[in-house]
């Protein structure tokens, strides 16, 4: 009968410092490590891991942050000089990406938009290229559906937005490439590379920018 031996060791780690991409500063800081639990285990004294988990505060903006790191017997390499090494998987919560923080005046889009906007963010800072397409996509459609465009098609109603001079043509082009980017996540189920996913979730942050924040902006204009 297998047996799994365990230990628990709390805030082993506290006020350790960690380089982290920070959601705010959208760059790589100091987080400091506010709290941490060290979880120890041995199954049969064949294989052995470590798990730590940590809240962590950035040093630049005091966001908070929750980070995984784990580790086992199992996974490592040998060095140049002959020594094996522990390879260590890090995950931090929430998901984030250098150069992809969220857009500063967000709560200027409307309620569902902004839903879709957050989950569709959190999918491409997760790395799942299917769900962000068709998020990316959804979110198309739901500024269409904001501003009650007709049109039986997605792209009937991008095209109405421009003769309702909500869009120029030019941008509608580029739409509709994101349109045809989302066909392809949500009806043949496959995934955008990288660089796709980030020129389609800037043209659509450009949108929502376009159709709602720099209008909102612009009142305060006197």
């Amino acid at each position: 009968m297998s047996t799994l031996k365990k230990e628990i060791t709390l805030d082993e780690t506290k006020n350790m410092a960690r380089e982290v991409v920070c959601n705010r500063c959208d760059n790589t800081t100091n987080h400091l490590v506010c709290s941490s639990a060290k979880y120890s285990w041995d199954h049969d004294g064949d294989i052995q891991g470590i798990d730590i988990y940590e809240i962590i505060r950035c040093s630049g903006c005091d966001s908070i942050s929750f980070r995984h790191a784990s580790s086992n017997s199992e996974d490592f390499y040998m060095d140049d000089e002959g020594r094996y090494i522990h390879e260590e998987t890090e995950e931090i919560y929430p998901g984030r990406l250098m150069g992809r923080a969220m857009l500063e005046n967000k709560y200027f889009l409307p309620a569902k938009v902004r839903s879709i906007y957050d989950e569709t963010h959190a999918a491409m800072c997760s790395k799942l290229p299917i769900l962000a397409g068709v998020g990316i996509r959804a979110l198309v459609e739901a500024v269409c559906t904001a501003e009650s465009t007709k049109g039986r098609t997605l792209e009937k109603r991008i095209d109405d937005l421009v003769k309702r001079e909500v869009l120029t043509k030019r941008n509608a082009v580029v739409l509709h490439k994101t349109r045809l980017l989302g066909n392809r996540s949500a009806h043949e189920i496959e995934g955008a590379s990288d660089s796709e996913l980030d020129v389609a979730f800037d043209i659509v942050e450009n949108l929502l920018e376009t159709v709602y924040i720099i209008p909102k902006k612009a009142e305060s204009i006197k």
